[in-house]
C-alpha cells in the first residue's frame, strides 16, 4: 500500500514538474478523453432509458390489448341474446308465468353459454331486480351492486360493471349485464347478469409478466374520492386485492398520478417506495386505470457494464496521462543532462577563448571582488601596473541599474615607469548566480589619439578660418559682379534707347532722301538696338530674380495665355495661326513672373515656326498641377536644349540665329522659384514641348 501511494506520488511530482503548456496539454487531452467518454455513457444511459420505455409502453399496450380483445368477444356474445326472439319469448313467459317447465328452459338456454365462457353464474333478473333465475345460485335479489350500476347508466345496450367484492362469498368480480326489451319497448322487461370472478381470468392475465423483469407487476386501480383503490393481489408484497390504497395527494407515486388522470410513461414510486419506471393506460370502456411497472434499478441494470467500462477507461486514461508524463519528464531530464555536459563543455572552450583573447588584447582589463583584491589582469595590464590597482580605479563604482547602460570615465594615470596615460575607463558589475559579486574595469588607452585628436582639432579651426575668409572674399567678388553688372545694363539702357529714337527719327525724316542700300542700313541699326534693349531688360531682370520676395495668388495660365497669344497675333498679323488653350490652368504663385516665363516659352514657339506654315501652338494640363505648351516649329538637339538654358547661351546652330539668349534661363530660374522644374522635350522638323512641373 505504501508502495502503491509512493508511486503515486512520484508520479503526481513528475507531473508537477511538467512545463505550464505541457500540464495544461495533458489535462485539456484528459478532459477532451473524460468529456468523450462521458458524452458517450450519456448518449448510452438515454438509449438505453428510451429502449427501456419503449418496452415497458409495448407491456402495457399488450395488456390493455389482451383486455379489449377478451372484453370485444364478451360483449359480442352478450349482444346475442337481445337479438334472439326465441330467448325472449321464453323469458318473457317465465316472467309471466314462473313455472318450473318455464325456468327450465331459460336454464337449458343460458348453461350452455355458461360453460362455454367459463361465467361465475348465469342469472336472469326482473324488472324489480328480483332472481328469475340463477345457474349457480350466487345472484341474489336486489344485489346493491347491480342495482346501482343499472340504475345509474339506464342502459338499453349490454355494458359491464365495475369491479367488487360480489356476494356471498367476497370474492373480486365483476358483471355483464344484458337488458332485454320486447316490442320496441322504452324499458327492459328483464336481465340477464353474467357473472365473472376475478380469479379466474382478469388477474391470471395482469399477473403474467412478458419478460424476464423479476420486479415487473401490474396494478388495476381506481379512484375513489382522494384515494386509489388497488384492485388486484400484488405480486411483489402479499397483499389481496381491495387491501392497499394510495392517496392522491402524494404526488410522487406513480399510483397516485394516475389515479388523478396522468397517462404514459412515468418515472416515480411505487407502494414500497422504491422508484419504478412505469405506464398508466386507460380501458374507457370498462373505466379501469392499468398501470404496468418494474423497479428502475432492474431497468438500469443493463448500463452497469457500460459503466464498469467507463470507470476503467478512465482509469486508464489516468494511468496514460501519468505514464506519458513520466516519459516526458524522463526524456527530458536525459535531454537535460545532455544539454548540461554540452553547455560544460562550451563554457569550458568559451573561458579558454576569452582567456586568450584577454591577454592578448592591448587594452588593460582587471577584475577585482569587494575587497579590491584582484582576481584576474590581463597582460597590457600587467605591463603598465604591475598588478597593484590604482587607487584612482577604486574610487570608480559600476552603476547597478541595468537600465543606465555602461559609462565611460576619462582618467589620466601613470604606469610603473611613470610615463602619463590617457584611459577610458568602463566600470562593469559582474553579478555571479549564488556567489560574491565582482567588479572589472577594462582600459582603453587614447595618450596618442587624444594627441593626434588635439592636432586635427587646430588644422579644423586654420582650415574654418581659411574658408571663412575664401567664402567671404567670394560673396564680396559676387557681390561685385552684381553690381557691376546692374550699373552696366542700367548705363547701356539709356544710350540703346537714344539710339533706338534717333535712328527711327532718322528713317522718319530722311526716308525720302535715303537709297535703298542706306535704308537697310538704318533698318539693321534699330533692329540691334531693339535686340540689344531686350537683352539688356532681360539681362537686369535675371540678375534681380534672386533678390525679389514671391507673391503667392492665384495665377490662372489661360487668360495670361489668351493675352500674349493676342498681343503675337496684332504684331504679326500677316501669319497663320492655330491656338489651342485649355480653360481653367491655375496655379499659386507671383502672377507677374509666372506671366513673364509664359510669355518667353510662347514667343519663342512661335519665333522659331516657320513662316510658310500654319503656327500651331497648343496650351494644356501637364500631370495633377503641371502646365505644358506645345509647338510645331523647327525643332531642337539635345546639344541646343543644354545650351539655350545657360545664361547669355550663343545659339550659334543651323536651326536658330546666332545671338545671345537669356529667355528661357529666366523661365527656368522662375519655375525653380516656384519649387518646380521645366523640362524640355524637342524633335528637329516635329516642334518642342516645354513642361512647368510644379
Amino acid at each position: 500500500m505504501h508502495k502503491r501511494n509512493a508511486i503515486q506520488r512520484n508520479f503526481l511530482d513528475h507531473v508537477r514538474q511538467l512545463r505550464t503548456t505541457e500540464q495544461i496539454g495533458f489535462f485539456i487531452v484528459f478532459l477532451l478523453l473524460v468529456g468523450f467518454v462521458t458524452v458517450g455513457a450519456h448518449f448510452q444511459w438515454q438509449s438505453i432509458l428510451r429502449d427501456k420505455k419503449s418496452y415497458i409502453e409495448l407491456i402495457g399496450q399488450s395488456k390493455i390489448g389482451q383486455l379489449e380483445s377478451w372484453y370485444d368477444s364478451q360483449l359480442s356474445e352478450a349482444k346475442e341474446l337481445p337479438a334472439s326472439p326465441v330467448f325472449i319469448d321464453i323469458v318473457a313467459q317465465a316472467i309471466e308465468k314462473p313455472s318450473s317447465q318455464n325456468l327450465a328452459r331459460i336454464d337449458d338456454y343460458l348453461r350452455p353459454i355458461l360453460r362455454s365462457y367459463n361465467y361465475a353464474d348465469s342469472a336472469v333478473l326482473t324488472p324489480d331486480f328480483h332472481v328469475l333465475v340463477s345457474l349457480t345460485q350466487l345472484a341474489e335479489s336486489n344485489c346493491p351492486e347491480v342495482c346501482e350500476e343499472i340504475s345509474r347508466k339506464d342502459s338499453l345496450t349490454p355494458f359491464f360493471t365495475t369491479l367488487h367484492l360480489t356476494s356471498p362469498y367476497g370474492k373480486p368480480g365483476f358483471h355483464l349485464v344484458i337488458p332485454l326489451v320486447k316490442d320496441r319497448q322504452k324499458a327492459p322487461f328483464a336481465y340477464v347478469v353474467q357473472t365473472f370472478f376475478a380469479g379466474d381470468y382478469l388477474y391470471p392475465m395482469l399477473a403474467r409478466w412478458p419478460g424476464n423483469e423479476k420486479t415487473g407487476e401490474t396494478l388495476l386501480l381506481e379512484r375513489t374520492d382522494d384515494m386509489v383503490q388497488v384492485l388486484n393481489p400484488l405480486k411483489l408484497v402479499n397483499i389481496s386485492a381491495f387491501s392497499l390504497q394510495v392517496s392522491v395527494s402524494d404526488k410522487n407515486a406513480v399510483e397516485a398520478r394516475a389515479g388523478l388522470g396522468q397517462t404514459g410513461v412515468m418515472v416515480g414510486k411505487d407502494y414500497r417506495g422504491k422508484r419504478v419506471l412505469a405506464v398508466v393506460n386507460r380501458v374507457p370502456e370498462l373505466g379501469w386505470t392499468i398501470l404496468s411497472k418494474m423497479d428502475y434499478a432492474e431497468t438500469m441494470s443493463s448500463w452497469i457494464p457500460t459503466l464498469v467500462i467507463i470507470i476503467v477507461f478512465f482509469f486508464v486514461a489516468f494511468a496514460a496521462i501519468l505514464a506519458g508524463s513520466y516519459v516526458l519528464f524522463s526524456t527530458r531530464a536525459l535531454s537535460a543532462s545532455r544539454s548540461r555536459l554540452e553547455l560544460l563543455q562550451r563554457t569550458e572552450r568559451s573561458e579558454a577563448l576569452l582567456s586568450a583573447i584577454l591577454e592578448h588584447v592591448d587594452a588593460p582589463v582587471v577584475i577585482i571582488d569587494k575587497s579590491s583584491a584582484i582576481q584576474f589582469s590581463n597582460r597590457a595590464f600587467k605591463e603598465h601596473f604591475n598588478d597593484i590597482l590604482p587607487n584612482d580605479l577604486k574610487a570608480l563604482q559600476p552603476s547597478l541599474d541595468k537600465d543606465a547602460g555602461v559609462q565611460s570615465h576619462k582618467l589620466e594615470l601613470s604606469d610603473v615607469r611613470g610615463k602619463a596615460l590617457q584611459l577610458y575607463v568602463m566600470p562593469i558589475h559582474i553579478l555571479l548566480e549564488k556567489q560574491e559579486s565582482l567588479f572589472g574595469y577594462v582600459m582603453r588607452d587614447v595618450t596618442e589619439l587624444e594627441s593626434a585628436l588635439e592636432q586635427v582639432q587646430r588644422l579644423n579651426r586654420d582650415l574654418a578660418q581659411k574658408v571663412e575668409a575664401q567664402t567671404k572674399r567670394i560673396l564680396e567678388a559676387n557681390e561685385e559682379l552684381r553690381t557691376i553688372a546692374s550699373a552696366i545694363s542700367h548705363n547701356l539702357a539709356t544710350p540703346l534707347r537714344a539710339v533706338e529714337s534717333f535712328s527711327e527719327l532718322l528713317e522718319t525724316k530722311a526716308y525720302d532722301q535715303l537709297d535703298a542700300e542706306t535704308s537697310g542700313y538704318v533698318l539693321r541699326i534699330r533692329k540691334a538696338s531693339a535686340n540689344m534693349a531686350t537683352l539688356t531688360d532681360d539681362l537686369m531682370m535675371f540678375l534681380s530674380l534672386d533678390s525679389i520676395v514671391l507673391a503667392h495668388d492665384e495665377f490662372n495660365f489661360s487668360l495670361a495665355a489668351q493675352d500674349i497669344t493676342s498681343d503675337i497675333i496684332r504684331r504679326s498679323p500677316k501669319r497663320r495661326y492655330q491656338i489651342t488653350i485649355m480653360p481653367s490652368l491655375k496655379v499659386h504663385g507671383d502672377s507677374a513672373l509666372l506671366k513673364t516665363a509664359l510669355r518667353n516659352v510662347i514667343e519663342n514657339a512661335f519665333q522659331h515656326c516657320s513662316d510658310n506654315t500654319v503656327a500651331s501652338i497648343e496650351i494644356g494640363k501637364y500631370g495633377e498641377s503641371g502646365i505644358f505648351v506645345k509647338d510645331n516649329g523647327i525643332g531642337m538637339t539635345s546639344d541646343e536644349i543644354n545650351s539655350i538654358l545657360k545664361p547669355l547661351s550663343k545659339t550659334e546652330t543651323k536651326n536658330y540665329v546666332p545671338g545671345l539668349s537669356v529667355g528661357l534661363t529666366i523661365t527656368k530660374k522662375i519655375v525653380e522659384l516656384h519649387g518646380g522644374s521645366l523640362e524640355i522635350e524637342s524633335e528637329l522638323g516635329k516642334g518642342t514641348t516645354i513642361r512647368f512641373k510644379f
